[in-house]
């Protein structure tokens, strides 16, 4: 069964793109006379694929005629606590790579990636050897995803939330308590949503904010609120503070309904805090 286009691209062809291991966050150094169109060394940096893996090897080509490639650099040393490896940094990423002399990761760069023909796929094929867990895969689409979809709040907002001791700063002092078990609040903080009111620059009156965080349980449910309720008490009474007016709520996970999240909209202020592939899930 092959695609609409003028191409003979069908099943035989999507199972020769999987076979030969193209998949998202596969490597690949191009081949001679492939031209990559933006910086890129071809003597020490690599490509990795961005496209999800079901487009990958869509047996469409008229519906998914691309593949989305980024640039990264090897490094030698790979930290998983660091911000490039966590998500904190929002323009690289450490991608953890087996099969390279000497080379621990590789540094994605978000902001050189182009598209090329995914008939690419039928005539090249990523670097043998070189792998990367599914695990890791899943954290570049989060990493990726997260630059997709970052909150868009009123800079005017996000100024009066930043205030030294402000909104943020409570907020993100509270998550990085630790819970009886020893780890940081933010590892059992499954989601944080917001929504705000006017969406506006304000030069003057308050920013009315709600925001709801949903916890994995009650233990966290229980202790967050526990960090929160006297800290946050300034912005939730009559008249706000720093300029807003806070409505805030946390509860477990399972027992919240999607209409309960009508309005709000992902804080990600704070993904880092969360786990990238969760993210990733999340949003495909």
């Amino acid at each position: 069964m092959h695609g609409d286009d003028d191409s003979s691209f069908g099943e035989t062809e999507a199972q020769h793109v999987l076979d030969a291991g193209w998949r998202q966050g596969s490597v690949f150094r191009p081949p001679t006379g492939f031209v990559v169109p933006c910086q890129f060394d071809h003597d020490s940096e690599w490509l990795v694929v961005c496209t999800q893996s079901c487009s990958v090897v869509s047996r469409f080509l008229d519906a998914d005629p691309h593949i989305e490639f980024l640039v990264a650099k090897p490094i030698g040393h790979y930290k998983p606590k660091s911000q490039e490896a966590t998500g904190k940094t929002l323009r690289r990423f450490h991608l953890p790579v087996s099969g390279l002399p000497d080379v621990e990761a590789l540094e994605c760069d978000i902001n050189r990636r182009f598209f090329a023909p995914r008939t690419l796929c039928l005539t090249s094929a990523p670097e043998a050897g070189i792998t990367v867990s599914e695990d890791d895969a899943r954290n570049l689409a989060g990493w990726i995803s997260r630059h997709y979809t970052r909150v868009a709040l009123p800079n005017e907002l996000v100024i009066r939330a930043r205030h030294e001791k402000g909104l943020f700063e409570i907020i993100r002092s509270a998550l990085r308590s630790k819970t009886t078990s020893g780890e940081e609040m933010s590892a059992s903080i499954n989601k944080i949503y917001i929504e705000w009111t006017p969406n506006t620059e304000l030069q003057s009156g308050l920013y009315e904010v709600a925001i709801l965080f949903l916890c994995a349980d009650r233990e966290t449910d229980s202790q967050l609120n526990s960090l929160l309720k006297d800290k946050l008490l300034p912005f939730t009474e009559e008249g706000g503070h720093d300029g807003i007016q806070l409505t805030y709520a946390n509860t477990v996970r399972r027992a919240t309904l999607l209409t309960d999240l009508d309005g709000y909209k992902r804080l990600s202020e704070w993904d880092y805090l969360s786990n990238l592939g969760d993210v990733a899930e999340f949003e495909h």
